[in-house]
């Protein structure tokens, strides 16, 4: 009996302690510890933490609601550079903690601006670890380095200013102030999509609660909305979105005709000569038809945040030129939807650039798909004067039967893009030929000559297979950074500086590697430059000759060419 009793006291209070356990916050213990209460920090001042066997020194500083931030020598932690620890002093903020994380994970899973967070626990004091609002974080979303905005409220005012003091328009700031203070979204300088997503997943989780940055994207000149932090976020009282429809300037037409059903645009004449800058809105497709002549003069462009499909022949290909060599591209800034590109001579083209004395938009390639898909086959590229000449930007893609030839800077360029590209050729290019940043390609069957830096380049945790290639007079041949991976085989590289090299490029990335098997190099300099920790296997043989800091060697020190903007 007594023994009895007993078993089930001790049932009935393991039970108890399971469930007061599972009503707890779990902070996972973590590589990351200090020698020293974070609370006594209170000037600026060095601080070290201990982070993957490695010491890592910080500069120090409290601020009114955290603590921040930033690496030296650098090294960092959790790949961060800067960074925040908001303190958490009971059970309710890591409560709200693990609601922040839960949220920024959702926001990135829809492809929105999310921020790097977790839950610290160090010397017996817990934290809120967030990245810092910058460079980095926008990079690591999968978008370009642009302009910061950071909204501040002062007596109740609102006050927005960039994070570094750039300067940008008059139109942003009315458009977040009214966005901020009355729920007006003006889409000519609010993204819509992202926008309205962005409050359903923070209404869903937090309430009415408005953004506290916003990124100005580069690409499409829009701004977009960023949470960061814990606490003391500014309720938006208002319960509806009033949308602002942008009414787009319709110097399009004057060029082109619509169908009866609003859904096509056709050019007017077989021949067009474009003097001054279209943009054109969304909710059409371009075609242009086989034959047709656009000669695109007098620094003017074709912004179009519609798909474009130009359908040329063999014996009848489409043109798209500029007699002046003033010409400053086409950018198509589509959704999801998708253009085709097929039997195109594109020539003669320049960056885009819409300059005012308070701001810029500039474009870096001559030709750019941002989102959706693009199909480009049978087509020529070649002349042109702009840092890119082909940009595709979180887009899949697919490159086939095609030359870029005689570029001033890189041919290919694909960021955060996955795709294919086969039998191409890339002759003549002033930098990089096929240069792949945080995506995915398979090259094959492609040739390239005469390449002033990389021939095939994968950076930022990269992914390429690179199959039945040529490579030759180039200085660079496979390139493998940053925690890429690149495996080639059954190609060629001749008359090179260097064969095959990898290394770590950008602080919050890491090693690259190369796979090579059944390839063949002859006469280059170099069959290899590899860095100390990056990898590169000829033939399932390890290369164990390294170098340190191979970067120095690079971008016209001693090999390559120096990168131009």
């Amino acid at each position: 009996m007594r023994v009895s009793f007993l078993l089930n006291l001790i049932i009935f209070l393991t039970t108890i302690l399971f469930i007061t356990s599972c009503n707890q916050p779990t902070i996972q213990k973590e590589k990351l510890s200090c020698n020293k209460l974070i609370s006594e920090i209170n000037t600026t001042q060095e601080f070290k933490f201990f982070f993957d066997n490695d010491t890592i020194i910080t500069q120090a500083d409290k601020n009114e609601e955290f603590y921040s931030f930033k690496c030296k020598n650098g090294k960092r932690i959790y790949r961060k550079k800067k960074f925040r620890l908001y303190p958490l002093k009971n059970n309710e903020s890591i409560k709200k903690a693990e609601l922040i994380i839960h949220v920024n994970n959702e926001l990135k899973e829809n492809k929105l601006i999310g921020v790097f967070s977790k839950i610290v626990n160090l010397n017996n004091e817990s934290y809120l670890f967030q990245e810092e609002i910058g460079k980095r974080i926008i990079e690591s979303n999968q978008r370009r380095e642009g302009i910061i905005l950071k909204i501040q409220n002062k007596d109740s005012y609102i006050f927005i200013e960039s994070t570094k003091r750039e300067a940008f328009s008059s139109s942003i700031d009315l458009s977040i102030q009214n966005f901020i203070n009355q729920n007006i979204l003006n889409e000519c300088y609010i993204d819509k999509i992202s926008t309205i997503k962005f409050i359903s997943i923070i209404k869903k989780h937090l309430g009415n609660v408005n953004p506290n940055y916003f990124y100005l994207n580069p690409i499409t000149n829009k701004a977009e909305p960023i949470l960061a932090g814990l606490t003391n976020f500014k309720i938006n009282k208002s319960k509806n979105i009033i949308v602002e429809e942008c009414q787009s300037d319709s110097n399009f037409l004057t060029y082109f005709n619509k169908d009866q059903n609003n859904n096509f645009l056709f050019l007017k004449n077989d021949i067009s000569v474009i003097e001054s800058k279209l943009t054109i809105p969304d909710g059409y497709v371009i075609k242009i038809n086989a034959g047709q002549q656009i000669d695109i003069i007098n620094y003017a462009s074709v912004i179009s945040f519609s798909p474009i499909e130009c359908k040329g022949t063999v014996d009848n290909k489409i043109h798209i030129f500029s007699s002046d060599s003033t010409g400053q591209g086409i950018h198509i800034l589509q959704k999801n939807e998708s253009s085709i590109i097929d039997h195109l001579v594109f020539s003669n083209q320049n960056s885009f650039s819409k300059r005012t004395k308070v701001s810029s938009w500039l474009l870096p390639s001559a030709l750019t798909f941002y989102g959706g898909e693009v199909t480009i086959n049978n087509s020529e590229f070649r002349d042109l004067y702009s840092e890119d000449a082909i940009n595709t930007f979180r887009n899949k893609y697919s490159f086939s039967n095609s030359t870029i030839e005689n570029t001033f800077s890189d041919a290919f360029d694909a960021d955060f893009s996955f795709g294919s590209i086969n039998n191409c050729s890339f002759i003549n290019c002033g930098n990089d030929a096929v240069d792949i940043s945080g995506g995915e390609l398979d090259l094959n069957y492609s040739h390239f000559s005469v390449v002033k830096d990389k021939a095939i380049s994968a950076g930022e945790e990269s992914i390429m297979h690179v199959n039945n290639c040529t490579i030759e007079k180039s200085s660079l041949g496979i390139i493998s950074k940053d925690l890429s991976k690149v495996n080639a085989s059954n190609s060629s590289i001749s008359n090179c500086e260097i064969a095959y090299c990898a290394f770590q490029k950008k602080g919050e990335f890491g090693p690259g590697s190369i796979v090579s098997t059944n390839n063949i190099e002859s006469n280059c300099k170099k069959t290899h430059l590899i860095e100390f920790k990056s990898e590169l296997s000829l033939n399932d043989s390890i290369i164990n000759e390294f170098e340190y800091n191979v970067i120095d060697y690079l971008y016209g020190n001693i090999y390559g060419k120096a990168t131009v903007k």
